[in-house]
């Protein structure tokens, strides 16, 4: 419970100072990096890579799912969706700020999951914001989450016996 309040107060801290410093930054080019790399592991299928780009206690927050907390849990997150899916992948940013060793970025996708083992690709748009710290002069994700724009898909019908 602390933690969490520690991370809350933080991430206000952040919103504050962003909102007051004088010359707002539109895109960091070290957050826009590290946005790049995201979506060409996502395009390349590269786990590892995604993993690598948060930071040792990083984050992933996928919608309808428990977070993926720590490198290791974020790789294995996304392979399972790597083993089920071929992605594609497009990320607009629309706000990036920067306050000292932190930053938030802010945007939509849109992404097409084609299965693995065939079948309809599933299209869909959504939102993320992601939360940068830096540390040794490189960006990491801390914090990343995301949903989606479209409804619920429905449960899957009841097995008859």
């Amino acid at each position: 419970m602390k933690r969490i309040a520690t991370i809350l107060i933080g991430l206000f801290l952040i919103f504050v100072a962003a909102s007051l410093a004088p010359a707002q930054v539109k895109d960091d080019p070290g957050v826009a990096k590290v946005r790049t790399a995201y979506q060409a592991a996502v395009i390349a299928k590269d786990a590892k890579a995604i993993a690598a780009l948060y930071a040792e206690d990083g984050v992933e927050m996928p919608p309808n799912g428990p977070s993926a907390k720590g490198r290791a849990a974020i790789e294995k997150f996304n392979q399972g969706l790597f083993d089920q899916f071929n992605p594609k992948l497009a990320i607009t940013p629309s706000d990036t700020k920067v306050s000292g060793d932190w930053a938030f970025d802010v945007g939509s996708y849109t992404q097409t999951l084609t299965p693995v083992k065939g079948g309809a690709p599933i299209k869909d748009t959504g939102k993320y914001v992601v939360v940068l710290k830096r540390a040794g002069g490189q960006w990491w994700a801390a914090y990343a989450i995301y949903d989606s724009d479209l409804p619920p898909m429905p449960p899957p019908a009841p097995v008859k016996k």
